[in-house]
């Protein structure tokens, strides 16, 4: 393992300075009660040089959806950036969440993993970009139905990049607000989206936005996990 100071230091003192307000985002968007956070959910935290050329691409890890000992990578190259580490530690915070609330966010699949994305993008936005992103990878290929289906891995790019389109485009194009879904759970997305809207046209009304706006035919061209609002 490199030894990282004394810029380790530095992301460590910034992921400090972070964690507590990103915890407090957490509740809300979990819980109408942060009350009701279990006492005995601490987290902790090992900062360590995991990308090759310590340039924050070795993603976090954590033993299970459940676990928050929790391991990110860092960012020395080609600046030192504490933010990229936060945003990881955001991402693997939202599945420990998940899994603590038990209401069908499963972080080891298609739906759990799309949310943790978004989440994490959403309070460090522009932070996790080139290979973090997974939209493009729904778009250009065979863009199957993991709406009302959910696929039961979280490596897979294409099904990743769809919950993650399917989750931005109802926070984004319908207002629906982060704590409304992550409260509302399902072990499928469209289960989620008929929670929050009683409606049973989550595919249809996604796939044909989105068929529209990136026709299938052609290469998406894509560099966001959130193209909303599409007209």
């Amino acid at each position: 393992m490199p030894n990282l100071l004394p810029a380790g230091n530095q992301i460590a003192m910034g992921v400090l300075q972070q964690c507590e307000k990103d915890y407090t985002q957490l509740t809300k968007w979990f819980s109408t009660d942060p009350c009701s956070i279990d006492p005995s959910l601490h987290f902790n935290v090992t900062l360590a040089g995991i990308s090759k050329f310590l340039d924050g691409t070795g993603g976090a890890t954590h033993k299970g959806c459940d676990s928050a000992e929790i391991c990110c990578d860092v960012k020395l190259n080609p600046e030192v950036d504490a933010t990229v580490s936060s945003a990881l530690l955001m991402a693997e915070a939202v599945e420990v969440f998940s899994a603590y609330q038990k209401l069908g966010w499963d972080c080891s699949a298609s739906n759990g993993e799309g949310l943790s994305r978004v989440l994490a993008a959403g309070q460090y936005p522009g932070v996790l970009t080139g290979g973090y992103l997974s939209a493009y990878a729904w778009l250009d290929g065979n863009r199957l139905n993991w709406v009302d289906n959910t696929d039961n891995t979280d490596v897979d790019g294409e099904s990743t990049g769809c919950a993650v389109l399917f989750l931005n485009w109802m926070n984004t194009q319908l207002g629906i607000g982060w704590d409304v879904i992550c409260q509302a759970g399902g072990s499928e997305l469209a289960k989620m989206y008929k929670a929050v809207t009683g409606k049973n046209d989550g595919w249809q009304q996604f796939s044909a936005l989105l068929n529209h706006a990136f026709p299938p035919t052609n290469p998406c061209g894509l560099k966001t996990d959130n193209p909303f609002p599409l007209t």
